[in-house]
């Protein structure tokens, strides 16, 4: 009898997953939520599991839940692999929420395009997609390099800038914005006349910052993700350097100004528009999305969201409506993601296309200062 009760508890059990299975959608997630890059991938996951509540709080899609499952990484490329291996395992997974960290998107790209599986990267590295034809499956959802760095020129040029140096770190993330910056700087009027890079391990970056204080810009960019950037604006100020310093938008970051502190103060961040939402003119077509994030994220939070918790979310949405659209065959949602236009996001508007895996559109982009500690628009 005993072991006629447990059969029947097993194919009870066996019968209630099918059918929870059966009226589920699954999407997989490799954010970090530990290691060095988890003050950018928490809060991804924290914006991508709102978005999936909101979701399912409105019926779901096509009256199926959506559900997360994320695997941390750790910020580390082996274990990415690793994880994104065991999400395809799993068989029912229909696309994927990719690493905040540019390395590990790089390390998993050839397993992603493998599989046929869409993924929207919460990467910054343009390379992540280039070139659309060779990368059909991937999409970034963040703004990248080249569209931030656009913005920072544009405002180095109407201030009169001419020599601009660069120190970036030694990761995908910084050597992709260095790469950049060098390719592009010349369109804008400027001259790189110093260039130094730093370990992801360095905890002192003054002798770099020297031999660019001794090559006299008019302003000094600092390419860099995690606690390293910190630590080099706090080396930058111990200096006395006072060239104008712009951050990467790695730097639009809460715990960046905590480890920071007054040394911030001043400094210039190209960033999305999520911390000046009262700044914004009404006619901004992100305006009233931004709002309803950023009640609805502290609502369950508790806490005022990081811009990459707007990645996450904005992750998720897309990849929603293009299952809304097409249904969950992983080819149909890759087509109907290439095929989203003006889709107004909380880091920005979005339009995607067969040349195009960027998604994000130049005006989305704004420029920030650090005041007292705060973010505020450059003026």
């Amino acid at each position: 009898m005993k072991t006629k009760a447990v059969l029947t508890a097993l194919l009870l059990a066996a019968t209630m997953t099918a059918a929870r299975a059966a009226d589920t959608i699954k999407i997989g997630g490799l954010l970090e939520t530990s290691g060095p890059l988890a003050s950018l991938g928490q809060p991804g996951l924290d914006g991508a599991m709102l978005a999936v509540e909101q979701i399912n709080a409105k019926g779901g899609i096509a009256g199926k839940k959506l559900e997360l499952d994320n695997v941390n990484t750790e910020g580390d490329n082996t274990k990415s692999v690793t994880a994104v291996k065991r999400l395809l395992g799993q068989g029912d997974v229909v696309a994927l929420v990719g690493p905040m960290n540019s390395g590990s998107s790089y390390a998993i790209i050839d397993t992603v395009q493998g599989a046929s599986m869409p993924m929207i990267s919460n990467g910054g590295s343009r390379g992540i997609v280039l070139p659309p034809q060779d990368k059909k499956w991937i999409f970034l959802s963040p703004l990248t390099d080249v569209l931030v760095q656009s913005v920072m020129m544009a405002d180095m040029k109407k201030r009169g800038i001419k020599k601009i140096a660069l120190l970036n770190a030694d990761s995908p993330f910084g050597t992709s914005g260095r790469d950049q910056l060098v390719k592009n700087a010349g369109s804008f009027g400027l001259t790189i006349v110093a260039q130094e890079s730093y370990a992801n391990s360095d905890k002192d970056m003054t002798p770099q910052l020297t031999k660019i204080r001794s090559a006299a810009p008019d302003a000094v960019v600092i390419w860099a993700t995690g606690p390293g950037q910190a630590i080099a604006v706090k080396n930058y100020r111990q200096l006395g350097l006072d060239a104008l310093l712009y951050m990467s938008h790695a730097a639009n970051d809460f715990n960046f100004l905590r480890l920071a502190g007054a040394s911030a103060d001043d400094i210039l961040i190209p960033s999305s528009k999520i911390y000046v939402i009262d700044s914004l003119p009404d006619s901004d077509p992100q305006k009233t999305v931004l709002k309803s994030f950023v009640h609805d994220y502290e609502a369950k939070y508790g806490k005022p969201p990081a811009t990459f918790a707007g990645n996450g979310y904005d992750a998720v949405n897309m990849i929603a409506e293009a299952i809304r659209t097409a249904g969950t065959d992983r080819a149909k949602i890759r087509d109907a993601i290439e095929g989203l236009k003006d889709h107004v996001g909380v880091t920005a508007v979005y339009a995607y296309g067969p040349d195009d895996h960027f998604g994000a559109k130049a005006d989305s982009v704004v420029l920030l200062t650090v005041k007292d500690g705060k973010f505020a628009l450059a003026r």
